[in-house]
């Protein structure tokens, strides 16, 4: 898509976890987030402030990098 329409915005929209952050944020320009933020990651529980803060550092980390 970026090399077809490279203006466009490309959001990974599920299954972005710690685990594959790094190389889902290879290719997009950010992600849709819900069940990784919540308590447990079960969609249906409450978000988990540890778990988004966690998340978010590790962006911020990866993206200090580029």
């Amino acid at each position: 898509m970026k090399e077809v329409v490279p203006k466009t915005v490309v959001l990974a929209n599920t299954g972005v976890r710690l685990s594959n952050l790094e190389e889902q944020l290879s290719i997009a320009d950010g992600a849709v987030v819900g069940t990784t933020f919540k308590q447990n990651g079960k969609f249906e529980n409450h978000v988990d402030v540890r778990r988004v803060k966690e998340f978010m550092d590790k962006v911020k980390t990866f993206r200090n990098k580029l």
